[in-house]
């Protein structure tokens, strides 16, 4: 059986990789207090990249060490190969916390509890739909949030910005359900 660690490694060599930070992440990322940021499943490191550039100092963290290599020599970017599965997120710690794409319920916490007071989650993600037939975790639900999940889940922020919204696939033109959420912590 394929580890996490390989396949992650297979997809970020042989697909393209959008370079645009995520649009939710551009919007909200003025409202951020500057400082430290930590990118969760970062991937080859766009969101990372925008927020060094924005002037924060970021920490990235993806479980593909071929991922983690392009962004090893970064300034700014401390780039961290580790599995999420078991990654702890530091109390009070973060300016910042993106979550691009990569859903593990157990960090739903420590995520709140790493945001420092005024700190910003930038959470997005796919979702379940009732259309999702196309969805490449269609058989895997627990890789897709439940309705307004994502939204109960961080209600101890003070919600900036929350939707639920089809968008296109860039590989087939179908359409995924994906939660998008910006909170601030009290």
């Amino acid at each position: 059986m394929q580890s996490d660690q390989d396949k992650w490694n297979l997809r970020h060599k042989n697909n393209p990789i959008p370079s645009e930070p995520l649009a939710l992440l551009r919007q909200f990322i003025t409202v951020a207090p500057r400082g430290k940021a930590l990118d969760i499943a970062c991937g080859m490191g766009r969101n990372s990249r925008f927020m060094r550039d924005c002037g924060f100092e970021v920490e990235s963290i993806d479980i593909s060490d071929f991922a983690i290599t392009s962004l090893q020599n970064e300034r700014n970017i401390y780039a961290h190969c580790a599995d999420l599965d078991s990654f702890k997120i530091l109390p009070q710690n973060y300016h910042i916390i993106c979550n691009s794409y990569f859903l593990e319920r157990r960090l739903f916490p420590l995520m709140c509890e790493g945001l420092k007071k005024g700190g910003i989650l930038v959470f997005e993600t796919f979702a379940k739909s009732e259309i999702e037939s196309h969805n490449a975790f269609a058989s895997d639900s627990s890789h897709l949030l439940h309705k307004n999940e994502l939204l109960h889940a961080f209600l101890d922020l003070e919600i900036l910005f929350y939707e639920e919204t089809l968008i296109p696939r860039a590989k087939d033109s179908s359409l995924a359900l994906v939660a998008r959420l910006v909170g601030r912590a009290n």
